[in-house]
């Protein structure tokens, strides 16, 4: 590599992006060049390049989008960069994050970043996350990680990144293993060597063509949502209660579902901990649902399962081989 790193910011939108009216209302929004103008005086060692490939909210965007936003990553990778920066919208970040350690295997960092409150307001913080982003893209320890999200001084992994608050800026957590690296000074202190290896391929067909459905269980619910989704998903994942559990009905959903050839994945939705394996039995326990036919996350939180998922049948593959457990 050459002593001076190229790195790419790819403007995606979201709120780190936002010009807002009187009325709050999201205006025509910055590009990705433009909001790196907000991380301060320029970083030593660094020639930046910009390139917008989406200008929508984080609750817009699509499987589809992280795609394009893969895709777009490859291609500047192959041109030779040495470290990508994405500026994206909090509602779903941890989930682009995500879909590209799915999509993407490649040697430079990829360090996702956000903002919680708009360039116009008190206190933003877009230029500082930022900033921290283009710290990690120019150190070469960060691709063993896989993509990253450089956001609140902290750095976090983009299996367990969540969005754990709706609208304090210290909104990102990683409940199962805590930030994998500090930002202080302009440099990156880490805490961790490698990241999960979740890589399963880019898709070549469109990832929006395949439908995967999530479906969160809660306390007295029948199998009506999973029949429903039945009808027409190409997979479905649901989130069950404590290590893995649903209520008896929705098991009989469930063997439904596998009967017509629809594959179900059962996550959890607690905030840390795996799928159970061999305690709980009974209808809706994690025994009874592995005698169906289900298939388990383990740690994958249940948002990420769905990814997995909807990514793996869109390349061919099998929920048996992508959740082994």
């Amino acid at each position: 590599m050459s002593a001076v790193k190229r790195i790419v910011t790819i403007g995606s939108g979201g709120t780190i992006s936002a010009v807002a009216d009187a009325r709050r209302r999201a205006g025509g929004g910055l590009g990705a060049a433009d909001i790196v103008q907000a991380a301060g005086e320029p970083l030593p060692g660094i020639e930046l390049s910009a390139v917008d490939v989406r200008r929508i909210p984080g609750r817009a965007m699509a499987p589809a989008d992280m795609q394009a936003i893969a895709s777009t990553i490859a291609a500047e990778v192959a041109a030779g960069c040495d470290g990508v920066v994405v500026t994206h919208g909090t509602d779903t970040v941890e989930e682009t994050a995500y879909a590209l350690a799915l999509m993407l295997d490649v040697p430079v960092p990829i360090v996702l970043s956000a903002a919680m409150r708009l360039p116009g307001d008190v206190g933003h913080d877009g230029g500082a996350n930022v900033r921290a982003a283009l710290v990690a893209a120019r150190d070469e320890r960060v691709a063993a990680l896989g993509p990253v999200l450089a956001i609140q001084d902290e750095l976090h992994l983009a299996r367990w990144v969540t969005k754990a608050h709706t609208s304090r800026v210290a909104a990102f957590a990683s409940p199962e293993t805590g930030p994998v690296g500090v930002f202080a000074e302009d440099r990156l202190q880490l805490s961790a060597t490698h990241g999960p290896d979740d890589h399963l391929g880019l898709p070549a067909g469109d990832l929006g063509a395949t439908r995967v459905e999530l479906i969160w269980v809660a306390a007295g619910m029948d199998g009506l949502l999973l029949d429903a989704a039945a009808e027409r998903a190409d997979g479905i994942v649901v989130a069950g209660s404590g290590g893995g559990h649903v209520p008896p009905p929705v098991a009989e959903a469930i063997e439904r579902a596998i009967a017509r050839g629809v594959p179900v994945v059962i996550a959890s939705r607690c905030a840390a901990g795996p799928t159970l394996e061999r305690t709980y039995g009974g209808p809706g326990g994690e025994l009874h649902l592995r005698e169906l036919g289900a298939h388990f996350a383990g740690r994958i939180p249940a948002l990420k399962a769905r990814l997995r998922l909807q990514v793996a049948l869109a390349l061919g593959r099998g929920a048996q081989e992508v959740f082994p457990a």
